[in-house]
């Protein structure tokens, strides 16, 4: 068992020494600095050789080749393929353990050695790369822009070192454009549909085979605007209602990028319900009830409804005028008309309940009266031409000519008209109580 475990041992030893030895007989030809490297497909030469790229400018020499013995001075004999001959000719020698050759020019390269008795030759192909870029814009609009990509770069070739026969490698270009740094297209022409509001800079980069790249870039002057706004009311809101009442006064926010601010059209459309009628009435509907033409217009709407909006924003350039239209989202909702008397007041200046309030929406006019069990009038309000902000000076405090009045029951009666057209008259009783 011992003896079989030995000779294991000694196999194991045995390889280890076939592959050390291997790796320190290093005999071989390569390069350190290519960017990228492939093997040749030759359709005749029985071979597979290496072919090294370097990247630089246009007409550079960058290759590099190094040769290496596995440790003995040899003498290494360079050879250059001559492409007119078919057959290499002599380029230099050199004397060491190893042979570096630096500002090489494209072309495939033999080095040849002996050592220990052994004949070695290698062979690499040098492929000086380089590659060039333009950009421009073309066909600018208001709905796209076309960019333009051009690219220049080296022809690759080498040649079938038996037939002598000449094979082109496609650069394989790859293409990204940027749009201020931010990557947008792939591809070596793209058409940029609806293009940005904002100038921008776009980037052409161009990457061929062997990774040489270079990139040039193009400024787009914005000539097209984005139309966009929003809308508020300083109307004081009541969370028992989802929507405002009228009248309304709206603050529009104009949110445009790239307009002209003398070229702003706000069209206020009329309320839905009407445009549905003169619409199943036939004949031309004019549905715009208002045209505005400032940047950020107030208006008020004296009616209730359902109201939409719709804003054009216009840039203006040399040969274009550029428009985009944005609508709502959602219509500008104003309340129907409402009047509620509270049922009981309790006068007792504790800060609670202690008015007699009258609920209102949307009215054009009100008449409110309060009366004791006499009839005689205790509290009056009366106004055409009512707001939202009226329903607090319509509020009776529980006082005749500065005094409380006599805890009891009292009549109310409201007649208001409401800026939906409609008439709402209430009437009852209601409690004051101390």
């Amino acid at each position: 068992m011992e003896s079989a475990r030995n000779a294991g041992l000694r196999i194991i030893g045995l390889l280890f020494f076939m592959f050390f030895a291997e790796i320190v007989a290093g005999q071989s030809l390569v390069s350190t600095s290519a960017v990228f490297s492939e093997q040749t497909a030759y359709p005749v030469f029985a071979s597979k050789d290496m072919i090294y790229y370097f990247c630089g400018s246009n007409g550079h020499q960058s290759g590099s080749l190094k040769a290496t013995s596995s440790g003995q001075s040899v003498t290494f004999t360079w050879e250059k393929y001559n492409s007119v001959a078919g057959s290499f000719g002599f380029f230099s020698n050199e004397t060491g353990v190893t042979s570096l050759l630096n500002g090489l020019a494209n072309g495939c390269y033999r080095v040849s050695f002996r050592e220990n008795g052994t004949d070695f030759i290698f062979r690499a192909w040098i492929m000086n790369g380089w590659i060039t870029s333009s950009s421009l814009l073309s066909d600018s609009n208001c709905q796209s822009v076309k960019l333009n990509g051009g690219v220049t770069g080296a022809v690759y070739t080498y040649y079938d070192l038996s037939s002598n026969q000449l094979i082109t490698i496609n650069p394989s270009y790859k293409y990204v454009w940027y749009a201020d740094d931010v990557p947008i297209a792939t591809i070596q022409n793209p058409l940029i549909i609806s293009p940005p509001t904002k100038n921008t800079v776009y980037r052409f980069e161009a990457t061929d085979r062997a990774g040489c790249m270079q990139s040039s870039q193009v400024t787009y002057q914005s000539i097209v605007t984005k139309a966009k706004f929003s809308w508020k009311t300083n109307q004081k809101s009541d969370a028992q209602f989802t929507n405002h009442e009228a009248p309304l006064e709206v603050q529009f926010i104009n949110e445009s990028e790239n307009g002209d601010v003398d070229k702003y059209e706000w069209m206020l459309f009329k309320e839905k319900s009407q445009i549905d009628q003169e619409a199943s009435a036939g004949g031309k509907i004019d549905s715009v009830m208002e045209r505005i033409y400032l940047e950020n217009p107030v208006f008020t709407y004296e009616n209730t409804g359902r109201y939409m909006v719709k804003l054009v924003s216009a840039k203006q350039s040399a040969g274009f005028t550029c428009r985009d239209t944005f609508y709502l989202k959602d219509y500008i909702v104003i309340d129907t008309s409402l009047v509620k008397v509270a049922m009981a007041f309790t006068p007792n200046g504790d800060g609670v309940n202690d008015l007699l309030t009258i609920k209102t929406r949307s009215l054009e006019s009100l008449d409110f009266q309060v009366f004791n069990r006499w009839g005689r009038i205790v509290h009056r309000f009366s106004k055409t031409g009512y707001t939202p902000e009226d329903s607090e000076l319509a509020a009776w405090d529980g006082k005749i000519n500065g005094k409380l009045a006599t805890p009891g029951v009292y009549f109310y009666v409201a007649d208001a008209q409401g800026r939906d057209g409609k008439r709402r008259r209430k009437k009852g009783f209601v409690e004051m109580i101390w």
